[in-house]
C-alpha cells in the first residue's frame, strides 16, 4: 500500500507548465463538447440527421480511444510540449468552423479536427501536469487538471450558445481562433521543456516500439485501466440515463438537466478532494476506499426522486469520481518514463470502454426496465472491493 507522502516545494517554472497545461485542458474541453450543441444548428442548415450526428460522435470517441495511446506514445519521446498547447488550438479551429460547415463531408473534416486535437492534448498534457507535480503532490495537481476539464465540458456548451447569440456565426472563428492561437503561443513561450530528470528516466529503458511499449505498460498497469473501466463505465451509464429516469417518473427535463449538473459537479469537487487526500494517506487507500462507499449512496440515491435520495446520489458520484486522478497518479508512479502513453491507458482508452458499455446498458434496460438497470450497474464497484479484498486475503 502507498505510503504517507510530504508534499516539497516545486518551482516556478514547473508551476506555469503546471498551470499552463491545467488552463488548456478546460479551454480544450470546453470547445471538444461544442457538438451536442451544433447538432441541432446542423440539423437546420445541412439537413443533419439523427444517425449522420450518431456517426460523428462515434468518429469523436473512437479518434479518441485509438488515437490517444499513438499519441501519447509519440509525446513521450518529444522534449517539447507540442501536442499539450498546439493540439487545444485544433479543437477551437474544428469547434468553430462546425456551425458554418455547407456539407455533412465539411462537418465531418470539422468534428475529425475537434476529436483529433483533443486526442492529441490529453495523453501528453496529463504527462507533462504530472511530471511537474513530480511524486509528492501528483495525485492533487493531477485533480486540479482534471478539475479544469470537467469545468470546461460544464460551460462549453453554454459557451458556445452565448458565442454564437452574441457575434454570429460567421464572426465566432474570426473572433475565436486569432484569441486562443495567441494564447497558445505564450504558452509555448512559457512551459518549459522536459527536465533533466525526465530524460535520465527516458534513457533508463532500451528503445521500444509502440506495440512493444504497449504490452509492457499494459503489463504494469493493466490492472489499473480494468479499474477505471468499471469505474467510469457505472458513471457515463447512470449519468446519461439519470435525466430519463427522472422524468419517467414526473420530473421535468430542467429538473433532470439540474440533477444531472449538480451530479457532475459534486464529481469535479470530490475528485480534487481525493487526490489531495491520496497524497497524505495513500493512494489505495482512497481509490479502494471510495469505491466501496459509493454503491450504498447509488442505491438509495436511484430509489426515487425525494431530495434527500438526490442528495444521496450526489454523495454517491462523489465517491465513485473521488479516485479520478488517483489511478491515473498510480499509472504515472508506475511507468514514469512513459507519462503520457500510460495516461491515455488510464483515461482515453477506459473512458471509451466506458462508454462502449453504455449501449448494452441501454438495450438491456429496453427489456427489464432503466430503474432494475441502474441498480445493478450501481453495484458494480463491489466487483472491484471483493477482488482486491481477496487478493489481500491471499497475501496473508
Amino acid at each position: 500500500m502507498s505510503t504517507k507522502r510530504t508534499n516539497s516545494p516545486i518551482s516556478a517554472q514547473d508551476k506555469k507548465t503546471l498551470f499552463g497545461v491545467i488552463f488548456l485542458h478546460g479551454l480544450n474541453d470546453m470547445h471538444s463538447t461544442a457538438l451536442p450543441t451544433v447538432i441541432p444548428m446542423l440539423a437546420k442548415s445541412i439537413s443533419l440527421t439523427m444517425s449522420q450526428a450518431g456517426f460523428l460522435n462515434a468518429l469523436f470517441g473512437l479518434t479518441n480511444i485509438f488515437g490517444q495511446p499513438m499519441f501519447g506514445f509519440i509525446a513521450d519521446k518529444l522534449r517539447r510540449p507540442w501536442f499539450a498547447v498546439w493540439g487545444p488550438l485544433l479543437s477551437v479551429i474544428g469547434a468553430s468552423l462546425l456551425p458554418l460547415a455547407p456539407s455533412y463531408g465539411t462537418a465531418f473534416i470539422f468534428v475529425g479536427m475537434m476529436s483529433v486535437g483533443t486526442s492529441l492534448f490529453h495523453p501528453q498534457g496529463t504527462g507533462r501536469c504530472g511530471a511537474a507535480a513530480g511524486g509528492n503532490a501528483l495525485a492533487f495537481y493531477l485533480s486540479l487538471f482534471q478539475a479544469s476539464g470537467s469545468f470546461g465540458s460544464a460551460v462549453g456548451p453554454i459557451y458556445v450558445v452565448f458565442m454564437i447569440s452574441m457575434l454570429g456565426k460567421p464572426l465566432f472563428p474570426i473572433a475565436v481562433i486569432p484569441a486562443v492561437a495567441l494564447i497558445c503561443l505564450y504558452l509555448w513561450r512559457h512551459m518549459e521543456a522536459r527536465t533533466e530528470d525526465e530524460i535520465r528516466e527516458m534513457s533508463a529503458r532500451p528503445r521500444q516500439h509502440f506495440f512493444e511499449n504497449l504490452r509492457y505498460l499494459i503489463s504494469k498497469v493493466g490492472w489499473i485501466v480494468s479499474i477505471t473501466s468499471v469505474r467510469d463505465a457505472v458513471f457515463q451509464s447512470i449519468k446519461i440515463f439519470l435525466p430519463t429516469l427522472l422524468i419517467t417518473r414526473g420530473s421535468s427535463i430542467a429538473m433532470g438537466g439540474m440533477t444531472l449538473f449538480a451530479a457532475t459537479l459534486s464529481a469535479t469537487l470530490a475528485g480534487v478532494a481525493g487526490g489531495k487526500l491520496a497524497d497524505v494517506i495513500g493512494d489505495e487507500r482512497v481509490l479502494f476506499g471510495a469505491l466501496a462507499i459509493s454503491p450504498v449512496f447509488l442505491i438509495v440515491g436511484l430509489h426515487d426522486s425525494s431530495p434527500l435520495c438526490l442528495i444521496s446520489l450526489m454523495v454517491g458520484f462523489a465517491f465513485l469520481q473521488a479516485s479520478t486522478p488517483v489511478t491515473t497518479a498510480m499509472a504515472q508512479r508506475r511507468c514514469p518514463d512513459s507519462r503520457s502513453m500510460v495516461s491515455s491507458l488510464s483515461n482515453g482508452v477506459s473512458w471509451g470502454i466506458a462508454n462502449l458499455f453504455v449501449t448494452p446498458v441501454g438495450v438491456i434496460a429496453d427489456i427489464v426496465g432503466l430503474q432494475a438497470t441502474l441498480n445493478v450497474v450501481a453495484f458494480l464497484p463491489w466487483i472491484v472491493t471483493i477482488l482486491y479484498t481477496g487478493r489481500r486475503l491471499l497475501k496473508k
